[in-house]
């Protein structure tokens, strides 16, 4: 008997909701006007509401290692059942697009992002938000935000590293006993086809769930919902402004190996000009970097590139010392000699030789062990951090 009391109530007052609105306009002011937006649609009956989520990323703006964030700028799609706004053939149209001044008539799920650092909604020229209202109480709620999220990022391989960027959505106010949400069962997120980041690409993404996320019992019982983005960093802009030219600046360094022991000033400024121009490399590339502890791959790159330069450097009055100090012991042996009376000539051609040999020893070494132990360096360095 109850039961049908029901029905006959719920057929009466869609009567009169119908009897009262003339217009469309006037259908949606009857509609709303016994609405209370302030509960959500199960809570007389003591039930949750299932909310299904999907993400249409529009871009991705920046991914910042300094500040460890991204910026994502995406339409936000949600979908759930307010038996409350049913209207089954009150009016020749199966749904009703509410303007966004409406929609703040209509209860929305409280969504909230929670590693999110500063987020906006867009509002040129207009609200970018919308709400479509079918007969039999399905709302389509869809709204555009940029949003700037953490991502705590781990940069010892970088810039030969792969980074996962996490999205979290949750509820802020309403546990578990009254609202839920999932993602849509089919392409829960797209991504504009155009869609280019600058330093990474986008290798996959997955969604899941994360009821339970947070460190606190309190998180437990707040659904939540997540976006994992995969991302692996681009090399092109690092070889082309770091690995490229720090090679060729310690080749550079090489050539005072082929330079006269006697060229003093070119080989000193040949050797001082190489480790200031490596230590301004290296300053520059890591002012864009947090300040982190560890050691990362682009860090032994410039402190083993500024070794062998200032090893090049060091190079030179290594051998003109030891030139110097052969020049004086040949010196001390002719002037021996002279007194001893021996050949003249002789006595200058032994000198010459013991004098060229000397010179250019350490010379010819390094002419084959830096180019050798730098190559040897390169393919350790490419096989630790590419593989």
């Amino acid at each position: 008997m109850m039961y049908w009391v029901i029905i006959v109530y719920g057929v009466f007052s869609q009567h009169m909701l119908y009897t009262r609105a003339q217009t469309r306009s006037e259908f949606v002011g009857a509609l709303i006007v016994d609405y209370d937006n302030r509960i959500p649609p199960n809570f007389e009956k003591n039930n949750y509401t299932e909310v299904e989520v999907s993400l249409f990323i529009n871009s991705i703006d920046s991914i910042s290692e300094k500040t460890m964030d991204y910026t994502m700028n995406m339409f936000i799609q949600q979908e759930w059942y307010d038996p409350r706004l049913q209207f089954f053939g009150l009016i020749d149209s199966t749904y009703l697009e509410l303007d966004s001044k409406l929609i703040n008539d209509v209860w929305v799920p409280d969504l909230y992002f929670t590693n999110e650092k500063k987020a906006s909604f867009h509002e040129v020229t207009v609200p970018n938000r919308m709400m479509h209202l079918y007969e039999d109480g399905r709302i389509i709620y869809r709204l555009r935000v940029s949003v700037t999220a953490a991502c705590p990022m781990k940069l010892h391989r970088y810039p030969f590293d792969s980074q996962l960027c996490y999205l979290y959505i949750q509820s802020f106010a309403y546990t578990m006993n009254r609202l839920r949400f999932k993602w849509r069962d089919s392409d829960p997120v797209r991504t504009n086809a155009n869609l280019e980041l600058p330093q990474f690409d986008l290798d996959n993404y997955e969604t899941s769930d994360c009821t339970g996320y947070g460190t606190d019992d309190l998180a437990a019982n707040f659904t939540c919902i997540q976006l994992k983005l995969h991302l692996t960093r681009s090399l092109g802009f690092y070889m082309i402004q770091v690995y490229v030219p720090t090679i060729l600046i310690v080749l550079l360094s090489w050539v005072s190996f082929w330079l006269s022991i006697d060229a003093v000033p070119a080989r000193i400024s040949l050797g001082i000009l190489t480790v200031l121009t490596i230590t301004t490399q290296r300053t520059n590339s890591v002012s864009s970097m947090p300040p982190v502890s560890y050691v990362k791959a682009l860090d032994v790159w410039m402190a083993m590139c500024l070794l062998f330069v200032f090893a090049a450097l060091l190079e030179y009055p290594v051998v003109y010392v030891m030139e110097r100090r052969d020049v004086k012991l040949l010196q001390t042996k002719v002037a021996v000699e002279e007194e001893k009376a021996l050949n003249p000539a002789k006595t200058q051609h032994t000198r010459n030789r013991m004098e060229r040999n000397r010179a250019q020893r350490i010379d010819n070494i390094s002419k084959i062990m830096f180019p050798l132990v730098f190559s040897s360096f390169l393919a350790i360095y490419w096989f630790a951090y590419t593989l």
